[in-house]
């Protein structure tokens, strides 16, 4: 398939996580020696085990002894034992991103990227090339129910990756085409300003070849901002405002506890959507995968049918549990425009309950450059408890804690109290066990294994 040979040893530092293992997915179902390290179990190093992947537990050099190539996670550094004993030995170390720009190398290879969406879009681009029978390969950053996981290999030369940009990884993809969903500011620890990030994002669009197109969120300004820069071929989608049209337009959008309804305009032809998610900006996200489905020379007609087997992304707006009263959703939305979009839509989906929230603020980096956005965030919800900050192997930082938060959004809000252990969910749904209410649980760390655990014991008592 490319130019690695099939006996080569791979070896993976942090193969449980999501992105890693999707790759290491394709690469066993492709033939290749896999094996890899990560420091606990998880479901998708169990899944690898099944597939016949030598899997460590626990980050040691003599787990390297035998590899002939390193692929390492963002997550790695430089004081890693196996990255330490790979230098030593002199054995070839490339970053995530690297081995996904090879296996799309000779593939017809379609990359999803944007600060915020890229799991969703890509999830419902594969759904509709799967539905159609193209019989993609699909690596995505998160689990979907169409595909049984988050990474399938298929038989075609189609190859649908999620294009990580936090980063900067994202430019060793050398995509035929590509989506970006939108562009905001985000890992500023990566890019520490905004114009980086805009460099960033316009590089990545100039990657496609000539004769490749590019999809762009016209309803994003910093997407807009794009198109005087760019030299290849682009087309526009958004929802209609007033009269604008774009190449592709959602218009007649409408609302249920089901999902969306609306209608796509395209060349003056009209067609009718449905999609099992709410909010405009999954209309958004499904009008971006059907826009480059079409212009990938898909009949329109039938790709609009095909996104309506769309059944969902894990962490996105999943519902845990659901009674006549009250429901709880997961999502992992962390950065401020998440919240506020996850927010917005379980207010749209459920307009008669109301809504609490439970927020994880995820790394005292993102907490601190975010710090005034997370305050306003909760304005539109009856209450939001605040977890403690998921340090993601980060370091404190004086004065930034769950606790400091809590009283600022009080000081506007007077809504907001302190998570202490996640037992007190149990207090939250038997209070509210007769109201009729949404529970929002937000957050990239630990906060949806946590929930998830509250809830089976609730379901249970």
């Amino acid at each position: 398939m490319f130019g690695v040979k099939k006996d080569l040893a791979i070896h993976f530092i942090g193969i449980g996580g999501i992105g890693m293992s999707g790759i290491a997915g394709v690469l066993v179902d492709l033939g290749y020696n896999v094996s890899g390290s990560d420091l606990s179990q998880s479901a998708n190093v169990i899944k690898l085990e099944g597939k016949g992947v030598k899997v460590y537990i626990g980050h040691k050099k003599e787990n390297v002894e035998k590899a002939q190539l390193i692929i390492y996670s963002s997550a790695i550094d430089a004081t890693n034992p196996e990255v330490i004993k790979a230098k030593e030995m002199g054995i070839p170390i490339i970053k995530r991103a690297e081995m996904l720009a090879e296996l799309m190398r000779l593939k017809f290879g379609i990359a999803v990227a944007g600060s915020h969406g890229k799991t969703t879009t890509t999830s419902f681009l594969s759904t509709i090339f799967k539905t159609m029978d193209l019989k993609p390969t699909c690596i995505v950053g998160g689990i979907v129910k169409n595909l049984g996981g988050h990474a399938v290999h298929g038989e075609s030369d189609y190859l649908i990756a999620e294009a990580d940009e936090s980063d900067g990884s994202f430019l060793f993809l050398n995509p035929i085409m590509s989506i970006i969903t939108n562009i905001d500011n985000d890992h500023m620890d990566f890019y520490k300003n905004e114009e980086n990030i805009q460099v960033a994002f316009k590089e990545f669009a100039n990657k496609i070849p000539f004769y490749g197109c590019l999809v762009l969120n016209m309803n994003d300004p910093n997407s807009v901002k794009l198109t005087s820069n760019l030299r290849r071929i682009h087309i526009g989608f958004g929802v209609q405002r007033k009269d604008e049209l774009f190449d592709y337009t959602a218009t007649a959008i409408s609302y249920s506890e089901e999902g969306s309804e609306f209608t796509v305009i395209h060349k003056g032809k009209s067609y009718k959507v449905s999609i099992s998610l709410s909010g405009e900006h999954n209309v958004q996200n499904a009008l971006a995968a059907i826009a480059l489905s079409s212009q990938a020379g898909l009949d329109l007609g039938e790709v609009t049918k095909a996104i309506s087997k769309f059944e969902g992304v894990s962490r996105r707006f999943e519902s845990l549990y659901h009674s006549e009263n009250m429901c709880v959703i997961d999502d992992y939305g962390h950065h401020p425009t998440e919240l506020l979009a996850t927010i917005s839509t379980a207010k749209v989906r459920f307009p008669k309950k109301k809504i609490i929230a439970i927020f994880e603020p995820h790394r005292f980096t993102r907490t601190k450059e975010f710090w005034d956005e997370f305050v306003f965030c909760f304005e539109d919800v009856e209450s939001v408890v605040i977890a403690p900050i998921y340090a993601a192997s980060e370091s404190d930082i004086e004065d930034i804690n769950s606790d400091n938060l809590v009283k600022d959004i009080n000081r506007k809000y007077s809504n907001a109290s302190l998570l202490t252990n996640w037992n007190m969910l149990q207090d939250i749904f038997k209070q509210n066990k007769d109201e009729k209410i949404v529970i929002l649980s937000m957050g990239a760390g630990s906060i949806s294994k946590a929930t998830r655990e509250q809830v089976d014991m609730w379901n249970k008592s």
